[in-house]
């Protein structure tokens, strides 16, 4: 059986005999960058503008016992969005809406984002606070809308029987 490259099919072996292998992590990877591409630079106006705290980046690396360092913590989070969210996504992407990969990708962070707005809050009120919400609500649907596409456009998405 040759294997399908629609976005999502029925699960197949690959030609090492893995569902979910190497090339689709490194993939995952890949998407996931190029989605931190987008997300960083939103984020990025947030800080101008006051609404986003370097020093909640900082703390990824405090939390997991390296001290108070933003570098730290930025490849905590860069990494975070080359791994876990890339992961999550192709294990979730069938559940998501969306006709296309990219909004199927959307979706997924946009749910994400509900826990990134509660971890990374840093006591913003009032405007500061909209803006805080708006412009990490854009930065994850960006990301999430690169992720989903990249990863649709070079890798398959299983879709099992339950």
């Amino acid at each position: 059986m040759s294997r399908k490259q629609t976005p999502m099919s029925r699960p197949e072996a690959d030609s090492e005999g893995q569902l979910l292998g190497v090339r689709q992590a490194a993939l995952g990877a890949a998407a996931g960058l190029a989605g931190m591409a987008v997300m960083v630079p939103i984020l990025g106006v947030a800080w101008l503008v006051g609404a986003f705290e370097l020093s909640a980046v900082a703390g990824l690396a405090s939390i997991v016992g390296l001290g108070d360092s933003f570098l730290l913590g930025a490849i905590i989070f860069v990494g975070g969005g080359m791994t876990t969210i890339p992961l999550l996504f192709a294990s979730l992407a069938v559940f998501m809406p969306g006709e296309s990969m990219g909004a199927k990708g959307a979706v997924f962070n946009a749910i994400v984002w509900t826990g990134f707005a509660v971890a990374f809050w840093s006591e913003q009120t009032g405007v500061t606070l909209a803006l805080y919400l708006l412009l990490t609500l854009a930065a994850h649907v960006g990301y999430g809308y690169v992720l989903g596409t990249v990863y649709g456009r070079y890798a398959t998405i299983p879709v099992y029987d339950v």
